[in-house]
């Protein structure tokens, strides 16, 4: 295993989840927005409304990156080693 492949896999993951996240962040303010205009109440700013989804979503996308690297990792230095008992 190249000792580049976790982090690029991590990479990946924490892209690809974010997008997703930040896809569904998106859709349920905009919904929330609409919700709001269509009762009369008045929006929020992107700052109030969008901005803790945000960071919501770069959590969530950390956690799924770090948690694929730890494996990762993990995995490689136990074959490291036992390469090396053999």
């Amino acid at each position: 295993m190249r000792r580049w492949a976790p982090w690029v896999a991590a990479l990946v993951v924490w892209n690809l989840s974010f997008d997703v996240q930040l896809r569904r962040a998106g859709d349920a303010f905009v919904a929330d927005q609409l919700q709001r205009w269509h009762q009369g109440a008045p929006v929020l700013l992107v700052r109030d409304g969008f901005r803790p989804r945000v960071r919501r979503a770069a959590a969530l996308s950390s956690g799924a990156a770090t948690a694929l690297l730890a494996a990762s990792l993990y995995v490689a230095r136990r074959r490291a080693r036992s390469v090396h008992r053999s």
